[in-house]
This record gives C-alpha cells, structure tokens and sequence, in this order.
C-alpha cells in the first residue's frame, strides 16, 4: 500500500509532540510490518533537509507552519493518483482533501479551550474556524487515538470513528527504583495549555503537609522563564529542561506522583510514560486524560487544584496503598505497545480500503 500522510510537523522537529511520535511510529511500522511504502510531507524547521528517510520513512518538507497546509494540498492533488490512501492530520486545521476519495482524517484532539488559554478573546475565531472547517470531514473515514475525541467528534456529526491509541518507544529495564524523599513530576511542554503554574501551586500546598516533597518540571516551552520568576522564592524545585529517552524513563522511576494540571489532552502519553515506570498521576478531569488515568487504579482524577493537592498527600501518606497503584500501573503500561499499535492502524486501513 502506498500512503501519503500529511502533518504539520514532523518527527525530527523539536516543536514536534506525541502526534509526530504518534505518526512516525504507526509509519514505521507499516512499512516494516506490512510492506507499505509511506510518505510524510511536513514543515521545514531550522537546519532540516528537504527530503530525508528517517527508518524506512520518506519525510519531505515544504514551507513553514502556515503555508505547509497548502503546499501539502498542493502535493497532495499533483500526485493524488501515486497514493492509495492519503491521510490528512487535523491539528486545529487540516490539508483540504475532504473531498478527495482516497484520503482519511487523522486527528488526535479537538483544540477548542486551547485558542482561548493561548489568545484569550481572539481565540473565539480559531474556535469557530476550526468546528466550521471540521464538519467538511463529517463523511470521511476517521482514525483518533481516544474515546474523548471520538466523543468530541460524534457531537458534530461524525460517524465513521476508529480508535487507535497511543503507545510508549521504551520501557524501564527494570522495576520502579523511588527516590527517598517523595518527588513530584510535570512532564511536558511550559505552556499555558499545559498549566505548568497549576503544577507549581500544587507543590506548594503540598509542601505545607510534606515539607521535604520535591517538584521536578521536565520540558521546556514559552512558559519557562516566567515560571522560573515565579518559583524563585521557592526551594525544592528543580528545571529540567528538554532531557532524552533514557534520562526521561530514569526520572520518571525516580518520581512517586506525575500532576498533570493540563487543559485537556490528546491522550496523555505522558501519563503511560510514568505508569510504565510505577509513577501514578494526578490530573485534571479533562478530556484525553480520562482516558490514559484509570481512577482509583493507576491514579486519580481530580476537579480542582486543591482536591489534587489532597489526593497527592493522601497518596504519598499511605505506604500501601502507594505500592498497589505503583504495581497497577507498571501493569496497565505493558499493554501500549507501538507493534500492537500498528496492528489496529493496519486494520482500520485495510477496512477503508475495503469499503470502497
């Protein structure tokens, strides 16, 4: 099968996240488990190649962030006829190939209270832009990676919906190795969708019952100066920065709670990072973390900043019940596997193309 997949960023992109992850892992595997032969067309970014493979992958990249979108559609309508499938990756906007037979819709999650965390008033027009460009999808073939998009996208009239969720790149070679003092973990980009402020409140307060509780920030992002300013009467919290796999996977076997303060997610592949390392989470009752949080099992949802608080201290004061969500979630972690992953990808293509 020969595929054209057209995303904004791209793999070797570091504004890249986990749907560029997300993209080049289901892309690698088909083409070293089913034979396709798949094409990735994506922006270019300071010191990127043209064209590139990147394991079996062919990445080409074409304009920036903006005009991406049509020069995929460009490419996408030029060779329309090389491709059997052709996936177009919705993030806040798409590639205009709704009309096109061949191509199917890949979307992650809907940005909805994202433009307006990130433009206060002015996001009431990507807002509307965004619902007003998705219904010309309604039709299509549809792949999201959680039920809280699948729901999201049922509302306005989509119909044809599979799930396909994420998966993690690397385990821990060995069990959850807890530092002696409780840490507490943000992992993810310092922006304002994320509520890394919302992390550092929660340290805080927590510190006024554990006093020798830490706060790790793991990430970088527009956010990070600011918050540097603000935590600076604060000790115990230490900046992290961007770190790689290894040092991720050790940290997160270091950390006793992951907050996850965000406005709404995806999936929250961030979440299964720390399971499969005996780190439960803490996070906001949102869209996409109720779906990667099992509550009461592998972590805990919560409503508000100070119920977090609770339920951390709750958690960090109760031995017991600590190392049974540890084992839960080392446990639940071991079923998000990329190979599994591509399996259902590879299924829902093959049920398109029968479809047809």
């Amino acid at each position: 099968m020969r595929i054209l997949i057209l995303n904004r960023r791209d793999i070797g992109n570091s504004a890249g996240g986990g749907a560029e992850i997300y993209t080049h892992e289901i892309a690698k595997g088909l083409v070293e488990r089913h034979q396709c032969t798949v094409t990735i067309v994506a922006c270019q970014f300071p010191g990127s190649d043209a064209e590139e493979v990147i394991e079996g992958v062919r990445y080409l990249r074409k304009g920036n962030e903006v005009t991406v979108h049509l020069r995929g559609f460009y490419y996408a309508m030029k060779n329309r006829l090389r491709f059997d499938l052709i996936i177009d990756e919705f993030n806040g906007i798409g590639f205009f190939t709704f009309f096109l037979p061949n191509s199917i819709l890949l979307i992650h999650q809907l940005y909805r209270e994202f433009w307006f965390r990130e433009l206060g008033v002015l996001g009431a027009l990507p807002y509307i832009f965004e619902s007003v460009f998705l219904k010309f999808y309604r039709k299509k073939f549809v792949i999201t990676v959680s039920s809280s998009t699948r729901e999201d996208l049922r509302s306005m009239g989509f119909r044809n919906i599979n799930v396909v969720m994420n998966a993690l790149r690397a385990f821990p070679d060995s069990q959850a190795r807890k530092d002696d003092e409780p840490v507490l973990t943000f992992l993810g980009r310092l922006r304002s969708t994320k509520r890394p402020e919302d992390a550092i409140e929660i340290f805080r307060k927590v510190r006024e019952k554990i006093p020798h509780a830490r706060l790790w920030m793991i990430g970088r992002g527009a956010e990070e100066e600011r918050l540097k300013r603000s935590a600076a009467g604060l000790d115990r919290i230490t900046f992290w920065g961007w770190v790689a796999e290894s040092e991720k996977l050790s940290l997160l076997q270091r950390s006793h709670v992951l907050v996850v303060p965000g406005v709404r997610e995806g999936f929250g592949i961030n979440v299964i990072e720390a399971a499969s390392a005996g780190t439960p989470a803490v996070g906001y009752d949102v869209a996409g973390l109720r779906d990667s949080i099992r509550h009461g099992e592998t972590g805990y949802l919560v409503a508000s900043l100070d119920e977090a608080v609770t339920r951390i201290i709750e958690l960090l004061s109760d031995k017991n019940k600590y190392a049974l969500m540890s084992d839960n979630c080392i446990d639940y972690a071991r079923g998000f596997s990329w190979p599994g992953r591509v399996e259902e990808f590879w299924y829902c293509l093959q049920k398109k193309v029968d479809s047809e």
